[in-house]
C-alpha cells in the first residue's frame, strides 16, 4: 500500500453549463488557477456520456457511448499531474441514470457532455499529487511515495 496525508488548501465550486465536456472543463479550471491536486465530487445531468471499462486481458478502455439526456447520480476521483509530463490527468467515474431509473457507470472519458447543468466541487490539497506509468496495466497510477 502507498499512502499519503496532506491538508486541505481550498475548495472550488464549480457549475459547468450546456455543452461544455466535462474533462475539457475540469482540466481547463485546474490548469488556470494552478490547482495540481484534489479530489473531485459532482452531480448534475448529461446529453452524452462516454463511459469507460478498463479490459484487464488488452490492458486499454473499452467505451461505451449513451447518447440520451440522463441524471448524473454520482461522480467522483481526483486530479493530479503525470510525472513525465506535468500534464493535467484527472481521474473521474460516473453513474448515470435514464428516466426508468436505469443506472450505468464507469470511468470518464472525453465527449461526456453536460446537457443542463454540472455542479462539482473539488477539494484542493496543498502538496501535488502525481502518476506514473505503470508498464504492467498501461495506466498512469498514483505515485505517493
Amino acid at each position: 500500500m502507498q499512502s499519503k496525508f496532506d491538508e486541505l488548501k481550498g475548495v472550488h465550486f464549480l457549475r459547468l453549463i450546456k455543452g461544455e465536456d466535462v474533462l475539457k472543463s475540469i482540466t481547463k479550471y485546474c490548469k488556470e488557477r494552478k490547482l495540481t491536486s484534489g479530489a473531485i465530487y459532482g452531480l448534475g445531468a448529461v446529453s452524452t456520456a462516454s463511459l469507460g471499462y478498463y479490459n484487464l486481458d488488452t490492458k486499454t478502455y473499452l467505451e461505451n457511448k449513451f447518447d440520451f439526456n440522463a441524471e448524473v447520480l454520482s461522480c467522483t476521483g481526483n486530479i493530479s499531474i503525470n510525472e513525465e509530463t506535468n500534464e493535467y490527468i484527472p481521474h473521474i467515474h460516473m453513474i448515470i441514470g435514464d428516466m426508468e431509473g436505469k443506472t450505468f457507470g464507469g470511468h470518464v472519458l472525453p465527449g461526456t457532455i453536460i446537457s443542463v447543468t454540472g455542479e462539482f466541487t473539488i477539494f484542493e490539497i496543498k502538496s501535488t499529487i502525481t502518476r506514473k506509468k505503470d508498464e504492467e496495466f498501461n495506466l498512469y497510477l498514483l505515485s505517493l511515495q
